[in-house]
């Protein structure tokens, strides 16, 4: 779910820091502070969810968990990619 509301509230390039209120602050300082977190967090995921397939010896945990992992491995590049434009103007 905390991805999806990565998605939906992406950033553009464009976007200016609003103090003023405290949802104005949510989105243009606390989201784009938090995106390299989830990412991070979701990174680790994908290698626990290769140990655990690794170690596993039943065939359909290991379909299942390979389903997961490229699940999330395609959720954080399209999460990567809407974000860029903004961290690309961020850094620049």
């Amino acid at each position: 779910m905390l991805g999806i509301i990565y998605l939906i509230f992406a950033q553009d390039k464009n976007t200016e820091l609003l103090l003023d209120s405290s949802i104005n602050v949510f989105f243009t300082l606390v989201l784009p502070a938090t995106v390299p977190i989830y990412l991070m967090v979701l990174m680790f995921d994908i290698i626990m969810v290769a140990v655990r397939f690794s170690s596993s010896t039943i065939n359909y945990e290991i379909s299942f968990f390979k389903k997961v992992m490229i699940f999330e491995i395609i959720f954080v590049v399209i999460i990567i990619f809407s974000w860029a434009p903004y961290f690309f103007s961020v850094f620049n």
